[in-house]
């Protein structure tokens, strides 16, 4: 049984389009998208990018251990948002927020502050990347459990739904990943694939550290390492309290063959396949 049918939710207010993307009106506003316009990306900022559910929050809490875990950088923010509970959207809170700022984004390139998507400071972006089957499994599970999402009536209109590019915060995934992707020899950037921090995250963590000329000493390593791997990080999520208890499931390459049908699957694999051709951008399935 789904979870939606054994534990109803409260539906979330109705999402508000701007630009053909759909946003949750409970926290994000349009006022806030309009602000990405004239938002300032400082000298100093990391910022990461990334389609939900590539894995932001297990980057953020690397980025934030290997930039020495302070504590006025510990919270998410992305620019974009506005907290529910909170008086001012957050791209207020970071105006105000004292460098270096860290924060995250999930804005489709043509929708980044300009100082982001054609920087010409020292700002530093990680574009977190995920094959999109998994992507699209995990974002079933967490709109079940998000307060800000509709609940899929089904698997397959939730399937059909991201097939079609009519997710929520980032719109179509393929426009989302190609419209970064096309970032990739810009050195302001690095691209970092979920499935190579599950290969090795080791080698991983050394390559974030090195392109934020962090250089980290062998007990920095061995705290990043144990403090963010996927078990740390699922029990100290589920503690916070926050809307981030739900974020991680159970951090799988390879769980869409337990969900996608043969024929959604085969249907997915022709569409990857056409936008994908000629980018040089290829991901693990399994």
């Amino acid at each position: 049984m789904a979870l939606s049918q054994q534990h109803p939710l409260p539906e979330p207010p109705p999402y508000m389009e701007y630009q053909g993307i759909l946003f949750p009106a409970n926290n994000v506003k349009r006022e806030s998208l309009e602000a990405m316009k004239t938002f300032e990306i400082r000298d100093d900022d990391v910022v990461i990018v990334s389609y939900p559910k590539s894995g932001t929050n297990w980057m953020f809490e690397v980025v934030h251990k290997i930039l020495g875990g302070k504590k006025e950088n510990s919270s998410t923010k992305g620019p974009e948002f506005w907290i529910i509970g909170h008086k001012q959207p957050c791209y207020i809170q970071l105006r105000e927020t004292p460098s270096p700022r860290l924060m995250y984004t999930h804005l489709q390139h043509q929708m980044a502050p300009p100082g982001l998507a054609a920087p010409i400071n020292k700002v530093k972006a990680i574009v977190v990347l995920r094959n999109p089957k998994d992507i699209c499994v995990s974002f079933y599970y967490f709109s079940q459990k998000s307060g800000h999402l509709k609940t899929p009536d089904s698997w397959e209109q939730h399937n059909k739904e991201f097939f079609d590019g009519k997710m929520p915060y980032s719109g179509d995934y393929f426009d989302h990943v190609l419209g970064w992707w096309q970032m990739r020899d810009d050195p302001h950037f690095l691209f970092v694939k979920y499935e190579d921090m599950k290969k090795d995250f080791r080698s991983s963590v050394k390559t974030i550290a090195a392109f934020l000329e962090k250089e980290l000493t062998d007990e920095h390593l061995a705290l990043i390492l144990n403090s963010c791997s996927l078990e740390s990080m699922r029990k100290t999520l589920a503690e916070s309290g926050t809307w981030r208890k739900n974020v991680v499931r159970n951090g799988m390459v390879g769980d869409w063959k337990n969900h996608f049908s043969a024929e959604e699957s085969a249907r997915f694999d022709q569409k990857y396949r056409q936008r994908m051709a000629g980018t040089g951008l290829e991901f693990d399935f399994d």
